[in-house]
């Protein structure tokens, strides 16, 4: 028995807009983040959510209560779904980082590496898996929309083999949406479409 696993980026924000490095900061949806939100619940509408799961961060939350009110469905929330901590660059904006030796390695690739308390890129990425894995455990055959980060889905994706070399801003669209199957018995998640 399978679950499968709409994963979706909230809607664009205020700062999405800017390219502004958020985290775990928060900023409000724009219009058009709105427009997204209820564009992810119209596309899936007919694929017969049973659950939505969000991040607790506000973006994702104000995602999911759109989702929630166009598909009528319950919604819960995960702290585990957060988007990764990036320390002292969450508030910068691109430009002003990618300048830095460091900035290639921790916005384009998945390592360890960790600057001024940030989450590194492969803890983030083995935190969204485990949390998905247990998500899809619990609510096995069902089939879940879970709301969540750019960054947080670039960083679990390279370890489902997906080994882009560019940021998430640049990979993953606001309101994107990216389809998982989860099998009880390894390799676990597989990505069935992006």
């Amino acid at each position: 028995m399978k679950t499968r696993i709409y994963l979706a980026r909230h809607g664009e924000t205020l700062w999405n807009k800017t390219q502004r490095l958020q985290g775990q900061l928060d900023s409000k949806l724009t219009p058009l983040g709105k427009t997204q939100s209820v564009e992810v619940a119209n596309k899936l509408a007919s694929k017969n959510i049973d659950l939505i799961i969000s991040s607790s961060l506000g973006r994702a939350l104000e995602s999911a209560y759109i989702c929630q009110q166009k598909l009528n469905i319950s919604h819960q929330i995960s702290i585990n779904l957060m988007e990764r901590n990036l320390g002292s660059w969450q508030g910068q904006e691109i430009s002003t980082l990618n300048i830095l030796p460091e900035y290639d390695e921790m916005l384009h690739q998945v390592t360890l590496l960790q600057i001024n308390s940030a989450e590194s890129a492969l803890a983030c990425g083995q935190r969204i898996f485990n949390t998905l894995k247990q998500l899809a455990n619990k609510h096995l055959g069902q089939n879940l929309l879970v709301i969540f980060h750019g960054e947080a889905l670039r960083c679990l994706l390279f370890l489902l083999g997906k080994k882009a070399t560019n940021n998430a801003f640049s990979l993953y669209k606001n309101g994107c949406i990216v389809t998982l199957d989860f099998q009880p018995k390894a390799p676990y998640l597989t990505i069935i479409s992006e």
